[in-house]
């Protein structure tokens, strides 16, 4: 039986229907079923210049560049003054990356042809794109894009694909490979995916959240479930997606290399540091301003001789200057030692005193600087109205934080500061010793430093530590060495204060001491002992010293000559002396005269 062939016959104007299909389809971005379309009206004849020319711009917009710039040389090659293949050539070669070699060709085509501006605009983006890549930071980004380039074509194989499929026995003496090897090749696939999420992240955006899914997706072994066709289905879905996804991924990375995407966000960084650097400016500046504005407030109330404001605005300024961390106020240090300065000079003023003033004047504010009790019409000294206050309710709190600031202190001013602090805060709560500790302390530092004022205020409390421990003579001698001191100084009118206060310290009685003072003294010294048996055997010494009368026992307070105000004993209680007995001065009993109608009734 003879068969039959059916030629191929060709429709009317097929060319034209398949170039003209292809541009619909190009239109509605189905950029692979154009390209079919092309290819059919390509068979029918192989030099239609505007089917290659469509071609080629579907397969650009497919990312198929090479055939794109083949398409378009054979389209220049039939007709030598076609401007589009020009510009398409040139676009081409932008989209590869090749921006130099297509502002050469956009130059070219822009001699043939001005209107419409295609060549304009593609030498314009073609310019930019360079001047971009070539910044300040492009040298460095370059330098590193030859090692990032190797480490993203690192195959992503694991070692479980590596291994051979068959399970070759081993002997059992043989030793054991090292893990050396995976775990290089384990370091290597985790730096391929960090360098995977990096570029996915710089191009995709917001999209690099989807990939991420859909690679973590592919790998689910829960993809894969009973029903076969179902999860065939997904997964090829899955697949297909991710494709799409990587496939845009590598057209915006064609489209802007990397070297170029970092080149713009270190430019962008470089805005952010400099808005950082600009805010922290305009920071530094206002916490400057502040500083400032306390140093003037505790200016201002030394200025009008109100110690105790000057005193508490000061102690505020410390504390809100010291909360600012250094990079936010570079001068810190400056501005404290300002308000130390002020406090010292604050207290120092209080000794200063007129010519005009009397001298019962300066005797009354002698006495009341210094502490001792007086039973006169209170002051109407300025300056002892102002005077320090009383230490504040919370005084346990306040010593705490001082003994803090005092371990974590540097400078000598500072230091000179919280020691004063320390030593009349334990004045006024009447801790003598733990207050001539630290105006010992604060002595030293004042001589290291050579700081006058500071080294004249300590002097006159540790006077005032000597006066509540009734050490009148040692309490002297400070003041006449502050007295020295301040003479050297040139502080004549200071020197002539603590003249008042050396005549003043040696005025009055000592105070004899109460049995509450003589008990808290011996616990003191108990206390001081290591040695438990000392400490038992000093109880039992205070306690028989106890039974003795006080004319006849010595007393364990400093300065004090305590009498015995109890009854005489009877000669027969009283014991044997070995001193001999001296003749004792006759008595001379006077008589009291009374007038006539005289009755005491208390006898």
């Amino acid at each position: 039986m003879k068969k039959y062939t059916l030629e191929e016959r060709p429709i009317c104007n097929a060319v034209n229907v398949f170039r003209e299909r292809g541009n619909y389809l190009q239109r509605l971005e189905q950029f692979e079923k154009a390209i079919l379309a092309y290819n059919e009206a390509l068979r029918w004849n192989s030099s239609d210049v505007r089917s290659l020319l469509g071609r080629s711009l579907a397969r650009i917009k497919a990312t198929h560049y090479k055939g794109a710039l083949e398409d378009a040389a054979h389209a220049a090659e039939l007709e030598p003054q076609n401007c589009k293949a020009l510009q398409i050539r040139a676009q081409t070669e932008y989209e590869q990356s090749a921006f130099e070699r297509a502002l050469v060709l956009s130059h070219r085509g822009k001699r043939l042809r001005r209107v419409p501006p295609d060549f304009d605009e593609c030498a314009r983006c073609a310019e930019e794109t360079v001047r971009e890549c070539a910044g300040k930071t492009a040298s460095s980004v370059l330098e590193t894009a030859v090692a990032l380039v190797r480490n993203i074509e690192i195959k992503k194989i694991s070692i479980d694909e590596n291994a051979p499929s068959k399970r070759i026995h081993l002997p059992r003496m043989q030793p054991k490979q090292s893990l050396q090897v995976q775990e290089i090749s384990r370091a290597e696939k985790q730096k391929a995916e960090q360098i995977s999420r990096l570029m996915a992240s710089k191009y995709l955006e917001r999209m690099a959240h989807d990939k991420y899914f859909l690679t973590a997706l592919c790998k689910d072994e829960r993809l894969v479930s009973a029903n076969k066709q179902s999860s065939k289905k997904l997964q090829e879905l899955a697949n297909k997606a991710l494709a799409d996804v990587e496939k845009r991924q590598e057209v915006l990375r064609e489209r802007r290399p990397l070297y170029a995407a970092r080149a713009s966000a270190a430019a962008a960084r470089a805005r952010l540091s400099d808005a950082r650097k600009m805010q922290m400016k305009h920071t530094q500046l206002q916490h400057a301003t502040d500083a400032r504005r306390l140093i003037q407030t505790a200016q201002a109330f030394y200025e009008e001789r109100d110690t105790n404001k000057c005193l508490e605005s000061a102690e505020f300024g410390m504390e809100q200057i010291a909360r600012k961390p250094i990079s936010l106020l570079p001068g810190k240090d400056k501005y404290l030692q300002e308000l130390h300065f002020i406090v010292a000079n604050a207290f120092l003023d209080q000794k200063r005193v007129r010519d005009s003033m009397s001298e019962s004047d300066r005797e009354r504010r002698a006495f009341i600087l210094l502490g001792m009790p007086i039973s006169r019409v209170p002051s109407r000294d300025s300056v002892l109205r102002v005077r320090p206050p009383a230490p504040p309710r919370d005084f346990k709190i306040r010593i705490r934080n001082l003994e803090r600031s005092l371990t974590m202190s540097t400078k000598r001013s500072e230091r000179c500061y919280v020691l004063h602090e320390l030593a009349r805060l334990h004045v006024e709560t009447k801790q003598a010793m733990k207050a001539r500790y630290y105006a010992h302390k604060c002595q030293n530092e004042a001589k290291a430093a050579n700081l006058q004022a500071w080294l004249l205020n300590v002097l006159f409390l540790l006077a005032r530590c000597h006066l509540l421990q009734n050490n009148r003579p040692e309490a002297r001698a400070v003041l006449l060495e502050a007295t020295g001191l301040a003479r050297s100084y040139g502080f004549g009118d200071i020197a002539e204060f603590f003249e008042t206060c050396v005549n003043v310290s040696v005025e009055g009685e000592i105070v004899a001491t109460t049995d509450a003072c003589l008990e808290k003294r011996q616990k003191d010294l108990v206390d001081l002992m290591q040695d438990d048996d000392l400490k038992s055997a000093a109880r039992y010494l205070f306690r028989r010293m106890s039974l003795i009368p006080a004319a006849r026992r010595f007393s364990i307070m400093p300065g004090a000559r305590a009498e015995d105000d109890d009854v005489p004993v009877s000669h027969a209680r009283r014991r044997q002396s070995i001193i001999p007995k001296t003749s004792q001065p006759t008595r001379i009993a006077y008589k009291s005269v009374h007038p006539l109608g005289f009755v005491d009734f208390d006898r």
